[in-house]
Parts: structure tokens; sequence; C-alpha cells
């Protein structure tokens, strides 16, 4: 699927072992939604990307050919549905765009100048996302399924039988560890609030929601608990100047 516009996002995918990418943004629209809520009819995806039938038509066709995309039947056959088959690995911005990381610098600096404030072998991670995404490199994907392997790893010690319980063993775990300290902000929909948040808060301002991490985490502690699929999104961070991580956590999804 070869696109020489270098002005959009290049977007990265995996497909059967293959690295593959993708710049246009309509294609880059559909798998996003594809990757977000798992699968859309052709009507929803028409509706998204506001295009008339017949050019939605030929932008499915071309991610299905590609093998980006698979075409599902529905239960009543009636209809047919999409799916990604690809796993998105993250993206690679144009020249000019990227995110200016002198901030970041000037925290090193200072915890040079008054040595002892900042422990290095703790900030490894984020100078390796900087560096990254200095060169216009993000793999936020990649990332976050970091966070879900974590999550689920420690998912047998954390999740009790009831909500409450696994709300406090999150909060402990999330403070024992410096990551964090983890607020309630409500149960119905369940929001949690992370203040002093480890993973992004000497990272550069500007760099939008960047706690893919804890997502991952979150998301696959409270998918063992609700024995389903729990999708976790940050709502703002503090990379975008707000005094904590705020994140929205699905509500589980119960057939009559």
């Amino acid at each position: 699927m070869p696109e020489t516009d270098s002005k959009q996002t290049l977007e990265i995918y995996s497909l059967n072992g293959v690295v593959t990418t993708v710049r246009n943004p309509v294609r880059n629209n559909i798998l996003h939604m594809l990757s977000k809520q798992g699968t859309a009819s052709f009507s929803e995806i028409q509706k998204t990307i506001g295009l008339s039938k017949s050019t939605t038509s030929g932008y499915i066709s071309s991610l299905v050919y590609a093998g980006l995309v698979i075409e599902i039947s529905c239960r009543d056959g009636r209809k047919k549905e999409y799916k990604l088959a690809a796993t998105p690995l993250g993206d690679i911005k144009p020249a000019g765009t990227t995110v200016s990381t002198n901030e970041f610098r000037e925290v090193i600096r200072q915890a040079y100048t008054n040595y002892g404030k900042l422990d290095y072998k703790n900030i490894l991670p984020h100078i390796i996302k900087v560096a990254l995404m200095e060169a216009g490199v993000k793999i936020d994907p990649i990332i976050g399924r970091g966070g879900e392997i974590l999550g689920e790893t420690i998912a047998p010690y954390l999740v009790a039988d009831t909500l409450d319980r696994t709300l406090e063993n999150i909060c402990g775990f999330w403070a024992h560890n410096g990551l964090g300290e983890i607020k309630i902000r409500s149960i119905m929909p369940l929001k949690l609030e992370v203040y002093k948040c480890y993973e992004c808060m000497i990272l550069p301002k500007g760099m939008g929601t960047s706690c893919v991490i804890s997502s991952g985490i979150l998301s696959a502690l409270f998918s063992a608990f609700y024995h389903q699929k729990i999708p976790v999104i940050e709502t703002q961070c503090m990379t975008q100047g707000f005094e904590c991580c705020s994140f929205d956590v699905s509500s589980p999804v119960y057939e009559e």
C-alpha cells in the first residue's frame, strides 16, 4: 500500500510478523476506529469518515485486500462487519511536528546540579521515550501492551472477590511501588485519579495523554476482575498541565 505524502503521520502495524505502514489519513481513521471498538459495520465506518458509500467501500476494500482488516458475518447474517486484523505498533510524525524536549532536558540539568533529588536509573524509561518522540517516533501501543502484560502477571495477587477490595489492592500497589497516589473519583462510572504520577510527571508538556503503561496495567486488572476485556482510557494527563492524571474505566457489558 505505497503512500508517499510525507506531510501525513505514518502509522505502523504488525501483520503476521511483518511490519506494514499506512499514511493515508482516511485509512488510518478506519483502522483507529476498529482498534478502539473492536468491530464496526459499513454504515458505522461511513458515518465516521463522512464519505459517500462508493468511496467508503473503496477504502474498506483496500484495507481488506492488504490484509489489515477482515470481514466477518453478523449473527443474523443480514449485514457484515469489519475487524482489525493487524496489531497497532505506533506512528512516525512528519518532520517539524515533533514535541520539544527542552523542558525535559532542563529537569535533567537541575537534577544533576542538585544531585540526590532524582534517581537517574528510575528515569531511564522516560529518557528512551523522549528520545523516540524527539525523532518523531511514538510506540504507545507497544508500551501499552507491556503494561497489559504486567497487569496480567500481577492480577492473581491484586484482583479480589469485590470491587472495593480490588481497588484497595490497586491503590496499595501504586503507592508501594512509587507509581503515584490513586484516588477514586467515582464508582459509577468508575473514574480514577493518579497524583504524582511516575509515568509522566517529568515528561515534557504538550505530549498529550502519555500514561499508556498505567492504562495497560489497569485494563488488565479490571479485565481480570470482570472476566471480560475492559478498556481504560486516560482522559487527562499531567503533561497537559493538569494536577493529576485521570482514567475512565469502561463499564462491563453483560448479555441479556
